[in-house]
């Protein structure tokens, strides 16, 4: 790498060495390492050799060179491109978000807190959205209001556009559902599940896998329910009614989760007031089986042995009913209580 400071320039020109040509480098960093990625030169960002021509990896290849945001093809994201990041429609000019800081003076407050000035930033976390989608929530479109609820990152994940099965699943969705019911069930199943899980997976030999859109659809799908439920809870009929059960799917326990555990994931056990009468009955404590005989035995034993009496060769009582354990005692438990 070559630094070079031109007096003509603000900041030092960073050339490749290793590149045909030596070309400048997109970056004002004057430590960069060229055999890095330029942009966020990551300590495991190595780029291939021959070097790719924007130096670039494979993540930084796909955001916004402006934010940085991540997108389908690596050019802006709308938001830069003066386009809503909802519906794509043209931003408003809202100016400078310094242009519209106010600062009010320490004599002009009405809190009669004299002493310190008081400064109010404007708020710019929905300028990304034109003003029909910032309203969507109380705007007359139904279905803009559902889109407005659907999070950022889905939308993202699916490359800037809602996909054809997710339109479907709104208009089907919203003849038996109001907008601000299917805007809180997103909001339930995003915060619930899938914040913290992956978009993307790879179908397996024993798992299906899955794409951003099938996650856009699930999250706005009906509950399997015969009886119409909101995951497992009865919609408010009436006040004091939004938090009862479902008495079909006996609060959504009986339904089959979507989410399937890893492998390395530990399952908390239920306790036995949540489990159905199915479970109850199928449920078998867990125990530990002996291993004598080529692990054929399968007779229950407790911890810390790991094998029967009758495997470990323990010696008979003298009422030649029972086995006792020689290392603790020299009678079974019966004829020990006696003496």
């Amino acid at each position: 790498m070559s630094v070079r400071f031109d007096a003509n320039r603000e900041r030092a020109i960073v050339r490749c060495d290793q590149c045909p040509g030596q070309p400048t480098l997109p970056t004002h960093r004057e430590e960069t390492d060229p055999r890095r990625c330029v942009r966020c030169q990551g300590e495991h960002r190595w780029l291939p050799q021959p070097h790719p021509e924007d130096h670039l990896c494979q993540v930084c290849r796909r955001e916004c060179p402006t934010c940085q945001a991540p997108t389908r093809d690596g050019q802006r994201c709308r938001t830069c491109r003066g386009m809503c990041r909802t519906c794509s429609t043209p931003l408003p000019d809202r100016g400078s978000p310094a242009d519209q800081v106010v600062h009010v003076a320490p004599q002009r407050r009405k809190d009669h807190r004299h002493r310190w000035a008081l400064t109010f930033f404007p708020r710019t976390w929905d300028w990304d959205q034109c003003d029909a989608c910032q309203d969507a929530g109380t705007a007359g479109d139904p279905v803009r209001a559902v889109l407005a609820a659907l999070p950022d990152k889905v939308i993202r994940a699916c490359g800037g556009a809602v996909p054809p099965t997710v339109m479907d699943t709104i208009h089907t969705e919203l003849q038996n559902r109001t907008p601000r019911q299917l805007a809180a069930r997103v909001e339930r199943r995003w915060w619930g599940s899938w914040a913290g899980r992956p978009l993307q997976r790879a179908a397996e030999a024993n798992q299906e896998g899955y794409r951003p859109d099938d996650v856009a659809v699930w999250l706005l799908a009906p509950t399997v329910c015969a009886g119409r439920c909101e995951d497992g809870w009865r919609l408010a009929d009436q006040p004091g009614r939004d938090d009862a059960p479902c008495t079909v799917c006996r609060g959504g326990r009986l339904l089959a989760p979507r989410r399937e555990p890893d492998d390395a994931e530990e399952l908390e056990p239920g306790s036995a007031a949540n489990r159905t009468t199915a479970e109850a009955v199928a449920y078998r404590p867990p125990m530990r089986e002996c291993t004598g005989q080529d692990g054929a035995c399968g007779v229950p034993v407790a911890a810390p042995h790991t094998r029967c009496p009758a495997c470990a060769d323990w010696p008979w009582c003298a009422c030649h009913r029972r086995r006792y354990d020689p290392h603790k005692t020299t009678a079974c438990s019966a004829c020990s209580t006696r003496q």
